[in-house]
């Protein structure tokens, strides 16, 4: 068996687990589809940095779209209990909270009845609402599985930094 043998079989192998066809396992490990299609037909050797960078992407990279600045739901039953990251927006699309959570259902409905840390400005005649909860002035929200606890913080303390301002909350991560 030659070096780079044992790596062909291990991408035959992985694709065998994961059950995918060869387009769905080129995207899941983020490679071109005909580079994964020659490596799997022996065609093409993979080298190291090739299953590396494979199994890192697997296992680190995997997020779910559950919503996307979308309505809150009510009841909040349709938000899995999976762990993930989400943001919280007003009507006006600014982002008032972003965080992430061991299970998004749960930190969902803790976080909208939680008071706003900031003076609101709401109504017609935008009169100021001091700390009024979340509930009262979110009324969108983005939601993504991610399970890798890793990932999961670095993407709460990147949105924490694209965020920059008072009305979101005034924890400021640092990245794994």
């Amino acid at each position: 068996m030659g070096r780079n043998t044992k790596y062909i079989e291990f991408l035959k192998i992985l694709q065998e687990i994961m059950d995918a066809d060869t387009p769905d396992f080129a995207k899941a490990l983020d490679k071109q589809y005909t580079n994964v299609m020659q490596y799997l037909k022996g065609q093409k050797e993979p080298g190291k940095r090739v299953v590396q960078t494979a199994i890192r992407h697997l296992s680190e990279w995997h997020v779910e779209r559950v919503f996307e600045v979308e309505t809150i739901p009510d009841p909040l039953t349709s938000i899995p209990q999976q762990p993930g990251i989400y943001a919280l927006y007003d009507s006006a699309g600014n982002t008032l909270y972003a965080g992430q959570a061991k299970k998004l259902r749960v930190e969902i409905a803790q976080t909208l009845n939680r008071k706003v840390n900031f003076t609101i400005r709401v109504g017609p005649n935008l009169s100021k609402k001091a700390n009024p909860k979340f509930k009262e002035v979110a009324t969108r929200v983005s939601a993504y599985v991610v399970e890798s606890n890793r990932l999961r913080h670095n993407l709460e303390a990147l949105l924490l930094r694209v965020f920059p301002n008072h009305s979101h909350n005034n924890k400021r991560g640092n990245f794994k």
